[in-house]
């Protein structure tokens, strides 16, 4: 219903004149399987699934990527209407890493915090995983979940990781990046003005990642700009998944210049 996806891909079809749509769906979770079906059989090209269906929607999948696996989610499905077979991948993945390219971010023997430990805490964690990075530092208020994640990975990779109990283990003048997946800073009266990390903290020449992007200045990221940060929000990410799923379904990359204007004008608007 406040999917700003419909947009993105919708300019993305009128680029390259392919003669498609891009719907939104909203339905319970207990509903899911039967529109994923009913989409399968109504010949529909593919999905985009968001929270908090990814997870399910792996399941549903008939099979998935090495990511996905990975991952333990999708949330983009390419049916093939001539087998009857839907295929999952994940695209978080590409949006993350291109993101962080786009900003001019190095990879190279770098400390990098993730806040969080829901869906875009592990597709973060696998793209950096990918990467020739120093250290993860992963930080969620139940540590347990965060554990998980270090131990779904081998040891090989599993050692690049650290939990941490509480952010008082790291000084942040250490981080090279520090990435929020969690929803703090959400248009909600409750998390709009609760910060992900504390208020002393100099966030000056780190590469900060802000996740939540239907806010368009959360207050990390006011925090981050006052400080000098180089500050990347949600709406990057959103843009450069949107791009990879497209790419899947028509075997396209779309133009995507121009389309973070269109999604900050509408947002703006609409507030």
């Amino acid at each position: 219903r406040h999917s700003l996806s419909p947009l993105i891909h919708n300019a993305f079809l009128e680029r390259t004149g392919i003669g498609a749509v891009y719907l939104t769906f909203e339905f319970p979770l207990e509903n899911l399987k039967e529109a994923f079906l009913g989409a399968k059989k109504l010949g529909f090209l593919g999905l985009n699934i968001t929270m908090p269906f990814k997870e399910h929607a792996y399941d549903l999948a008939d099979c998935v990527d090495s990511r996905s696996t990975a991952i333990g989610s999708v949330n983009t499905i390419k049916f093939n209407n001539t087998e009857g077979a839907s295929m999952g991948f994940n695209t978080d993945v590409d949006g993350f890493t291109r993101s962080l390219e786009g900003s001019g971010f190095n990879w190279y023997k770098s400390d990098c915090l993730v806040l969080g430990a829901g869906g875009s805490a592990k597709s973060s964690v696998f793209a950096l995983l990918e990467k020739p990075v120093k250290k993860i530092y992963i930080y969620n208020r139940t540590t347990k979940k965060a554990e998980e994640i270090k131990n779904s990975y081998p040891v090989e990779k599993g050692i690049k990781i650290e939990v941490l109990k509480n952010l008082e283990e790291i000084n942040p003048a250490d981080m090279d990046l520090i990435c929020n997946c969690t929803p703090l800073g959400m248009d909600t009266a409750r998390l709009s003005e609760m910060m992900p990390v504390p208020d002393r903290w100099d966030l000056k020449d780190i590469f900060l990642f802000e996740m939540v992007y239907k806010t368009l200045n959360t207050r990390l990221l006011k925090k981050g700009k006052n400080e000098g940060a180089r500050v990347i929000d949600g709406l990057d990410m959103l843009i450069n998944q949107a791009a990879s799923s497209f790419k899947i379904w028509f075997d396209v990359f779309p133009e995507t210049k121009g389309i973070k204007t269109n999604l900050i004008d509408y947002l703006n608007y609409k507030n």
